[in-house]
């Protein structure tokens, strides 16, 4: 029996990951009123019975893409935090990080599209934007606490000036290049950002 199971749930993994990609290249592409699940199943290349097997309605593929977008960043951080050797570089290396797939893969550019658009989602997505607030406000605390920051430099509001900037500047980056620019127009962000916020290393003896 199990080697019968496998290649079934192989095959329905393979359907299920199939439908994810052809509607976050509609939810991108198109937007979310303008997709439509009939031209997602096509794009998937599956019937609208197996795709509706998987997700039902247009909201829960939407609420698919947007979890996913959310669970790809904490390992990522991690990651790059085991990495890094100062809380600030750690900071500079997550943005662009980040900065990269926003610009590159297209399940994160349609998540991105889906928040923006999500008043028109008839179904309650994740809460945009707080979850980086919490990441970066602890790695800017970790910089205050190892006398990185200059006196007066909340991390807390520094956290919020740099989720609001790097938002801002990748949709302004995606309307004016398509996000070519994107990591070019971030390293110009954090370096006055960092300038502004740094203590300066004590001058050579």
């Amino acid at each position: 029996m199990d080697g019968f199971e496998q290649p079934k749930q192989q095959r329905a993994q393979r359907t299920r990951q199939a439908v994810l990609t052809a509607a976050a290249e509609s939810f991108a592409e198109l937007g979310y009123p303008a997709t439509a699940t009939a031209d997602i199943a096509a794009r998937a290349g599956v019937t609208k019975g197996a795709m509706y097997f998987h997700f039902p309605t247009k909201e829960g593929l939407a609420v698919a893409i947007v979890e996913d977008f959310y669970r790809r960043w904490p390992p990522l951080v991690e990651r790059i935090r085991a990495e890094s050797a100062t809380a600030l570089d750690a900071i500079a290396a997550v943005l662009q990080a980040v900065a990269e797939q926003f610009r590159d893969e297209v399940s994160v550019q349609a998540a991105v599209r889906l928040q923006a658009e999500r008043a028109l989602v008839d179904t309650d997505l994740p809460e945009p934007y707080q979850g980086w607030i919490t990441v970066l406000s602890d790695l800017f605390n970790c910089a205050a606490q190892a006398g990185e920051l200059r006196e007066g430099a909340d991390p807390a509001a520094l956290a919020r000036v740099t989720v609001g900037a790097f938002f801002g500047i990748q949709q302004v980056s995606e309307a004016a290049t398509g996000r070519a620019d994107l990591t070019a127009r971030l390293t110009e962000f954090w370096e006055l950002l960092r300038l502004a916020i740094q203590i300066p290393p004590p001058p050579h003896a």
